[in-house]
């Protein structure tokens, strides 16, 4: 007897279905270990300096997974000063799995779980995100400035893929206010954007932010396609699959499961995915389905 279950209904459930059985790979914790010298280890416990020394570490590591190991080792060394200070920012919370006294001081494991969505962001704010194997060209203009505040611009710069090459198009204005803290002005082609505060990492993330959530600015990192797959089995073959190529190792920042549907037996799935390398997604799609009767098409 055929069902009487609506179609869309059963489309609707499968979806679900797959959406709530995603990887859960974005609450995975960092592991941590770090040596915590004799004075500065507790007698059952690590001091509260050793702890941040860990959180630190353990958002370092995790931007390392997002920017994919790509960074040089001045722009990795910079980061980390900066995340330094901003880590617990971004600590959704931490496990100790370990706390062992040594004869030398004590050895800190803990896992730490990171909020990999509110440090993506920040990273994209910055520009590092995108700019890991380009330099944009824009014109500084500082006042008030001191030699030693020039140079944490410079580190700035060198972290954001920032050339301070005398562009007309592109103008930061920062200024030291009587009062101890910063003002920004960034001109992009008539628009302009201003912040103030007492963070310089702080005020450049927000003001290089604005660019570079611009759509013209990001079209030209990433690239927004379509994937449209035919010929599934199975709803358990398309989510092998999701859960395939959300753990690639491609630069992939969206991976929206857009819809199922089933025809003659045959399931579709179609994706939307931006990613800042297209022809290595293409690739490992292509290899995935060698050996599988799925048809695919990259739009």
């Amino acid at each position: 007897m055929r069902s009487s279950i609506p179609t869309t209904w059963f489309i609707s459930t499968l979806m679900a279905v797959l959406i709530s059985s995603l990887p859960t790979f974005l609450l995975a914790g960092q592991d941590v270990r770090i040596f915590v010298e004799a004075d500065e280890a507790g007698v059952s416990e690590p001091r509260p300096s050793a702890l941040r020394q860990a959180l630190a570490q353990g958002v370092a590591q995790e931007a390392e997974v997002l920017l994919r190991g790509e960074l040089s080792d001045g722009r990795r060394a910079a980061l980390e000063r900066i995340l330094e200070s901003r880590a617990e920012e971004y600590v959704l919370g931490w496990e100790e799995n370990e706390y062992l006294p040594t004869e030398w001081g004590a050895v800190l494991h803990l896992n730490v779980r990171v909020n990999r969505e509110a440090l993506r962001d920040f990273l994209r704010a910055l520009g590092t995100y995108y700019t890991r194997d380009y330099q944009i060209g824009y014109r500084l203009d500082p006042q008030g400035l001191a030699p030693e505040q020039l140079e944490v611009v410079r580190t700035l710069e060198q972290l954001s893929g920032m050339r301070d090459d005398g562009s007309d198009s592109l103008i930061l204005r920062l200024a030291l206010m009587s009062e101890g803290g910063w003002q920004g002005v960034l001109d992009y082609e008539g628009m302009v954007w201003t912040t103030a505060g007492r963070d310089l990492p702080g005020i450049w993330a927000a003001l290089w932010g604005n660019y570079f959530r611009l759509d013209r600015v990001r079209g030209g990192f990433e690239d927004a396609v379509t994937l449209v797959t035919l010929g599934w089995r199975s709803a358990g073959d398309i989510q092998a699959f999701d859960r395939h190529l959300r753990g690639l190792d491609v630069s992939m920042d969206t991976i929206d499961l857009l819809g199922v549907s089933v025809q003659s037996g045959r399931y579709q799935a179609n994706w939307r995915i931006v990613t800042m390398d297209r022809s290595s997604l293409e690739s490992h799609v292509r290899q995935y389905f060698q050996e599988l009767p799925v048809t695919f098409e990259l739009e």
